[in-house]
């Protein structure tokens, strides 16, 4: 079982398991879309063992068993009492960005309550859609929603920054930003390779200005948002984006330390005032992709490993080609580095730049950036 793409449902009471099965027939035949591309179709039950029945997961204590469970699922329904998930909840908490959704409803289905993760975890559309399955009327509390900007409601700036797969840097200064819409005041809006949507505006004023040209920032009170790929320095003023738009090639020798290949692009991209943040991907050459230090690097930065084979990357034009990479792999020189990183962007859509052409790092590792042409305007020229 994918508890990843499953919902967790905990009855507290027997007349709840009615309800809990009610949903995983729903869920069943209408799947939750959930964010970040999941589909959620699975509803797992869990309840007390005095009354657990077939087919449902016994527990002995709520707080224990969550402490097990809470992390690996797509979301959490619990059936009963909202002050007992409050308090069984509350020791495992984390942070927004982190924490799974939590629905409360009540065992006869009338309230579907957006508990926790309303936005980025995608709480409140999961609400949604389990009053859509039970007929049942939905509860959500969360200030842009019920708040109106204007005479148009008022946008969430986590949704509109998820939705457009842009990373959120700084959520300690994201509640200001978000007080400022709800006020009806305008933030500044400083995207140059307009990534967030286009339905933002009204709510954003562009500021003008080239990709090499961020805001010098403003005040602590009505934060400036920006939204880019490369390094912009925090501050109380600024709510930074990053744009998942760089692909980071990466070549090494045999039998490298497992912090080598990581803190070789640490240090890459402090040098050339790179986001870490905006890393979409890395690549190497197949033969490579087991390698421990490029596994940690994967593992650090929370991004997927593609590779290619030789062969692909021979066929790919790079400008500082290796005879000693095509001689190894019994090919034409090639740049397996490059290569990889512009064979990664263009996984992304459209075509890709070279931003960073190789470097090596303290003669161990040699890495190249390439930028997606979907995170850059007009070529973002490095």
């Amino acid at each position: 079982m994918n508890k990843e793409s499953s919902l967790a449902c905990h009855v507290l009471s027997r007349s709840g398991l009615p309800l809990a099965r009610k949903l995983a027939k729903g869920l069943a035949a209408r799947p939750w879309p959930a964010p970040f591309g999941r589909s959620v179709r699975r509803c797992v039950i869990s309840a007390p063992a005095r009354f657990a029945e077939d087919g449902v997961q016994p527990f002995l204590r709520l707080g224990d068993f969550l402490a097990r469970e809470y992390r690996g699922y797509a979301g959490h329904v619990f059936v009963g009492a909202a002050g007992i998930a409050v308090r069984a909840l509350a020791p495992l908490l984390t942070h927004k960005s982190a924490d799974p959704p939590v629905l409360v409803l009540d065992a006869a289905g009338r309230f579907v309550i957006s508990l926790l993760s309303g936005h980025w975890g995608g709480g409140n559309a999961l609400a949604r859609h389990v009053a859509g399955l039970l007929a049942a009327t939905t509860v959500i509390t969360t200030a842009s929603d019920a708040a109106q900007c204007g005479e148009k409601n008022c946008p969430a700036i986590d949704l509109l920054a998820r939705d457009a797969g842009l990373r959120i840097l700084d959520w300690d200064t994201l509640p200001k930003a978000q007080a400022a819409l709800l006020e009806g005041r305008s933030l500044r809006l400083w995207d140059p390779c307009f990534a967030l949507p286009l339905a933002a505006p009204p709510h954003f004023e562009r500021l003008p200005g080239g990709e090499t040209d961020p805001p010098a920032g403003s005040d602590a009170v009505y934060p400036t948002v920006t939204a880019h790929w490369r390094f912009i320095p925090p501050g109380p003023g600024i709510l930074r984006l990053a744009v998942p738009g760089l692909c980071v090639g990466i070549g090494c020798r045999k039998n490298l330390e497992p912090e080598e290949v990581p803190t070789a692009i640490e240090e890459l991209f402090s040098e050339h005032g790179l986001e870490l943040r905006a890393v979409a991907a890395l690549a190497t050459v197949t033969e490579k992709k087991e390698d421990a230090s490029i596994r940690r690097a994967m593992e650090k930065l929370n991004v997927p490993l593609y590779d290619f084979s030789a062969n692909a990357l021979s066929r790919c034009p790079a400008p500082h080609p290796s005879t000693a990479a095509g001689k190894r792999f019994a090919c034409p020189p090639f740049s397996v580095c490059e290569a990889a990183a512009l064979r990664c962007a263009g996984r992304l859509g459209g075509p890709a730049w070279l931003l960073l052409p190789k470097r090596v790092i303290r003669r161990r590792v040699t890495l190249a950036v390439a930028l997606a042409s979907s995170a850059s305007n007009n070529g973002g020229q490095a």
